[in-house]
């Protein structure tokens, strides 16, 4: 089965395939991939990537981050049908992907709203809660262009709040330790170089222009940038994209299909 430590399983399978998915760092009202597995027909197994308690330094880099993941995978001794990916997700999708085929055939994406790390990511990361959102804002200041750099830098801020005795505005030590952690991961994922990946990857995006490959081409000035393989549009919003019967129809298709 596997080092279920990094991974749960949305949907048993009957194929000997895996089919993995990586929805992480995100908000924690975000949409995931526990909505739309249960709508999608296959009869693959399905697992979803938990947030792993430590983070490699800037050196390691993202590929020390997704080892773990790898690592499980090959422990099941199953064969990779695809890679799910889900906004930021999807470049650790992407460093997932190429880590295992490393080993041999490198396995298919398929992306649901992907998009790169902006500065707007870090600090609504940063903010934990609306509570603690103003602090951050002050700490950030006139925020430095690099992402990574600003992800570094609030994750002090957050990790200094962490140790002060009891809670801010509702805010625990435990939920700001959380929010730090994912900067970490955040700024590991800003670094890593996912576009020659995402270039043979397809790509279903939603309608809304502030989510997905929309938002990360407004934020590149980039208006008419692929980044992608092949790119699907959806006439749904973000949220709906994963929980519409229709979407997940397409998504079935496309899982068949891959290769």
């Amino acid at each position: 089965m596997g080092d279920l430590r990094f991974w749960e399983e949305l949907s048993p399978g009957t194929t000997g395939e895996l089919v993995l998915a990586v929805d992480i760092p995100s908000g924690g009202n975000e949409v995931n991939f526990r909505e739309l597995v249960p709508l999608l027909d296959t009869q693959h197994t399905v697992w979803r990537a938990l947030e792993q308690t430590d983070v490699p330094s800037a050196a390691d880099g993202l590929t020390a981050y997704v080892e773990p993941w790898a690592d499980a995978v090959r422990d099941a001794g199953l064969p990779v049908r695809a890679v799910l990916g889900h906004r930021v997700g999807s470049v650790l999708a992407g460093a997932l992907a190429e880590v295992l085929g490393a080993d041999g055939r490198r396995p298919p994406c398929m992306l649901f709203d992907p998009e790169l790390v902006d500065t707007e990511w870090v600090v609504d990361l940063a903010g934990a809660s609306d509570g603690f959102a103003p602090e951050v804002d002050r700490a950030a200041g006139s925020w430095p262009d690099d992402p990574a750099e600003l992800a570094v830098r609030l994750r002090s801020v957050v990790l200094r709040a962490a140790d002060r005795p009891g809670t801010r505005d509702g805010v625990t030590a435990e939920t700001l330790n959380r929010a730090a952690h994912r900067l970490s991961v955040l700024a590991l994922a800003e670094t890593y170089d996912v576009l020659p990946v995402w270039s043979r990857c397809t790509a279903l995006s939603s309608s809304d222009p502030g989510n997905g490959l929309n938002r990360t081409r407004a934020a590149l000035l980039l208006p008419e940038a692929g980044f992608v393989a092949r790119e699907i549009g959806l006439r749904h919003d973000h949220v709906e994209m994963f929980t519409s019967p229709a979407v997940a129809r397409t998504a079935s298709e496309l899982l068949a299909v891959l290769e």
